[in-house]
């Protein structure tokens, strides 16, 4: 596709493409439909002696779309630079990490959702979302509902609690329950702005909306319930050409008209941006688990007693304010350094056998990252399933 300016763009204004994108409606509406038919089933049955695991639902770009093998739902033109059948390779990986047959599907609520349109930015995701890209079916019986004979004398008291509960409240500490978790977003946005020519601090902008917006829904949906996120750092991009092309108007200088010669400065003044934006969703969203998958090399940051660090008081049963009591549940990891599993590699020769249009993965990339993906979903279920080899 040709270069599209965006640069003047609000990244945080839900917004879709143009009518004549027809491609991308197309698949936006295919999108929608896949959400409906899934909230339509009813949860897979399990042995009663078998714990059961959250549905994945997988949202992004392009990269998130190539997990089934197609851009704009088909298959990817020649420039992808897949070999014959890759596509089928691709959707094989997906298949034995995450499908129905996978250790983490042969326990799932429901089969995973894929929900990618290629070229996706930030402030189209935002209006796909609000339009029909997000579940909202129940999948667990919680028992949340009053237990009372129908007193008609609670209907006021119920309305405001529902009003009450249609927006997340800073002011009300609430702790993660992992055992009431029903749903994992998997969420990779954001390259796209910045392919489009929007500086770095817009483009943090709308990656903060976005997991924002995910976090809202989520609660407006299940007030009740916890929400956990899995939200990846920008992957590297080595298409310098494309940055080349921007200029005009995005010039690295505009009075000699310098193009910017690689994305990489800009990819990584995002993601250093990101761990400060992922602790104000921890902050503002306390029933949820947000766990940030970087390319960093390394060991895993740890939270230690989040809720102390925010300030945030236990209020004991007789009313007197008390240290903070927080559930174990709450210390986990806050971000998973999975350096060359996030195509952390310096070699350009080797970095091209994963993503040989320096942009997209193939088949041996997706097996790469999946691993990573994997060892996010083990810190989200607190380790109670093993994904990754120790």
């Amino acid at each position: 596709r040709p270069f599209g300016y965006i640069g003047d763009y609000d990244p945080t204004l839900p917004k879709p493409w143009p009518e004549e994108e027809k491609d991308w409606w197309a698949l936006h509406n295919t999108l929608v439909k896949r959400v409906r038919d899934s909230d339509a089933l009813p949860p897979l049955e399990f042995d009663i002696n078998q714990s059961r695991l959250p549905q994945l639902i997988f949202y992004g770009d392009s990269i998130t779309e190539g997990w089934g093998g197609t851009t704009f739902g088909a298959l990817p033109r020649k420039h992808r630079m897949w070999k014959s059948g890759e596509d089928k390779e691709i959707r094989k990986v997906f298949g034995e990490n995450f499908g129905s047959d996978s250790a983490w599907g042969k326990r799932a609520l429901k089969d995973p959702l894929v929900l990618g349109i290629s070229g996706s930015r930030t402030y189209d995701f935002l209006w796909r979302i609000e339009n029909g890209e997000f579940p909202t079916s129940k999948l667990l019986d919680h028992h949340e509902e009053n237990n009372g004979g129908g007193d008609d004398n609670n209907d006021d008291e119920e309305e405001f609690q529902e009003k009450e509960n249609d927006a997340p409240s800073p002011s009300k500490p609430r702790h993660f329950q992992l055992d009431k978790l029903e749903r994992i977003y998997i969420v990779l946005m954001g390259t796209n702005n910045l392919g489009g020519g929007m500086l770095p601090a817009p483009t943090l902008e709308g990656m903060d909306a976005t997991g924002r917006a995910i976090l809202t829904l989520h609660t407006q949906n299940f007030p009740n319930q916890p929400a956990a996120v899995l939200f990846s750092e920008l992957l590297p991009r080595k298409d310098d050409f494309r940055a080349v092309k921007m200029c005009p108007p995005r010039c690295k200088n505009m009075t000699t008209l310098e193009p910017y010669d690689s994305f990489m400065p800009a990819i990584e003044k995002v993601n250093r941006g990101l761990p400060e934006i992922l602790e104000g969703w921890r902050r503002d969203f306390g029933n949820s688990r947000v766990v940030l998958l970087s390319r960093s090399e390394g060991g895993s940051k740890q939270q230690e007693k989040p809720h102390a660090k925010l300030g945030l008081v236990h209020r004991d049963d007789d009313g007197d304010d008390g240290e903070d009591k927080s559930s174990d549940s709450n210390d986990y990891t806050m971000t998973i350094n999975c350096g060359r599993e996030m195509f952390a590699i310096d070699d350009d020769e080797e970095f091209d056998t994963f993503m040989p249009d320096r942009l997209h993965p193939n088949a041996k990339g997706y097996e790469l990252w999946a691993n990573c993906l994997k060892k996010g979903l083990e810190v989200v279920m607190d380790h109670a399933i093993s994904l990754t080899e120790t």
